[in-house]
C-alpha cells in the first residue's frame, strides 16, 4: 500500500466521517546515506471541517552503526503521527479554499490526494537515536588501533598516565569505594 491516499470521498462526507488504512509501504529516510525503510502500521483518517485528521501507528526499523563499535545496528521504531492535513480546494466546487494559519502545515493536493510520507519521514527522523549503541555496555573502538574492545583487549601499550589528571583520578577512585 502506498503513503499516498485519495481523500476526494472522505472530503465529500460530513465532518467525523473516518476512513482507516492499513500501511506497509517504504519510505525514504534522509540523512548521510538516504534510503528507504520499511514502515507499517495502521492510519485512521478523520474528516475535519478543514481537511483531514491522521492518526497513525507505524513500526520500522533502522538501519544504522553503533556509535561506539561501529558494528551495525537495528533499532526498533514506533510511531504514533497525529496530524492534520488542509484541504486546498473545495471537493464540491473546486475553489480554493483559506491557506491555514501555520505555513508548514501539511496540505491535500489539488487533485485531493493526501501524501503521508513527509509525515512519516519527520516522525521517523525526530524518533532516531542521537547516539544509537549495539548494546548499553559497548566498549567501542581502541583509539590508536581501531580494534573492537567488546571481544577483548588489543595488543596497544596502556597510554602514561598524565600527572595532571591524577587528583582527579583520585577523586573517582575515592567516589567509586564509596
Amino acid at each position: 500500500m502506498s503513503l499516498q491516499f485519495n481523500v476526494a470521498t472522505l472530503l465529500s462526507e460530513p465532518v467525523g466521517a473516518t476512513c482507516v488504512y492499513e500501511i506497509d509501504d517504504r519510505v525514504l529516510i534522509d540523512g548521510d546515506e538516504p534510503r528507504h525503510e520499511h514502515a507499517a502500521g495502521r492510519a485512521v483518517f478523520l474528516r475535519t471541517e478543514d481537511g483531514v485528521f491522521v492518526s497513525a501507528t507505524l513500526h520500522g526499523v533502522q538501519r544504522e552503526a553503533c556509535s561506539r563499535c561501529l558494528r551495525d545496528v537495528e533499532t526498533p521504531l514506533d510511531l504514533e503521527i497525529r496530524e492534520e492535513y488542509f484541504a486546498r480546494v473545495d471537493v464540491h466546487t473546486g475553489a480554493n479554499l483559506p491557506r491555514p494559519e501555520d505555513p508548514e502545515a501539511f496540505r491535500v493536493d489539488t487533485r485531493h490526494t493526501l501524501d503521508l510520507e513527509d509525515a512519516v519521514r519527520q516522525y521517523w527522523t525526530a524518533a532516531l537515536s542521537m547516539q544509537p549503541l549495539c548494546r548499553p555496555d559497548c566498549k567501542g573502538l581502541c583509539p590508536r588501533c581501531g580494534h573492537d574492545l567488546n571481544p577483548g583487549a588489543c595488543a596497544c601499550r596502556p597510554e602514561e598516565e598524565d600527572a595532571r589528571w591524577s587528583a582527579l583520578r583520585e577523586l573517582a577512585v575515592k567516589r567509586e569505594g564509596s
